[in-house]
């Protein structure tokens, strides 16, 4: 986690995801990008788009991330590529080529952990690929979030209270989500 405590200077945020990142289902006026960005009073971009995967956010990465100019992207997918069996091998390839473009172009990338699911088969993958990003912010350097805390209970089961359906998060969820980024923000990158 030490690694997690490089200071960097900050201006604008893109924020890369799928419908976790959009605010589904109550629109981007909700998601925790909106909150935050109220929250922190720092330009942050939301370009989430519903049921898309890490290969698809890297197919428009250059479109959404690079040509928005700013200085760090979060990246966060996983829920879909759970939903339909991507490898971890695959999903890795899409979050190294995603951290190797944002360095390229002097971005600071920031890493979200997808967020933990009620639903077995989609937590089984899920909890593979947590495991791998943390190992790679622990190797890499580069920021990672972990929205668990706020997402679970004491005893780290799911806090339904935080949830719209197994998935995607509840309007208190969003805000939770919002809470965990905006204290990160303030104590790491800020």
């Amino acid at each position: 986690m030490d690694s997690n405590k490089t200071i960097v200077n900050s201006n604008k945020m893109v924020c890369l995801g799928d419908s976790i990142t959009w605010g589904y289902p109550y629109g981007p006026e909700y998601s925790w990008v909106a909150l935050a960005e109220t929250a922190l009073g720092t330009p942050m971009i939301n370009k989430g788009i519903n049921g898309e995967t890490a290969l698809d956010l890297w197919r428009r990465f250059a479109r959404d991330v690079i040509s928005n100019v700013p200085s760090h992207v979060f990246i966060m997918a996983g829920t879909n590529d759970a939903s339909i069996g991507v490898s971890l091998e695959e999903f890795k390839r899409s979050i190294l080529q995603m951290t190797a473009g944002a360095w390229e172009k002097e971005i600071r990338p920031v890493l979200g952990l997808p967020i933990p699911s009620s639903d077995r088969f989609l937590e089984n993958n899920l909890q593979k690929y947590r495991q791998w990003l943390t190992e790679y912010s622990e190797t890499s350097g580069v920021l990672v979030v972990d929205f668990s805390p706020a997402m679970t209970d004491l005893s780290g089961q799911i806090n339904y209270g935080c949830y719209n359906d197994e998935v995607h998060p509840s309007k208190a969820g969003y805000r939770a989500m919002a809470g965990v980024f905006s204290e990160f923000y303030q104590n790491v990158i800020r």
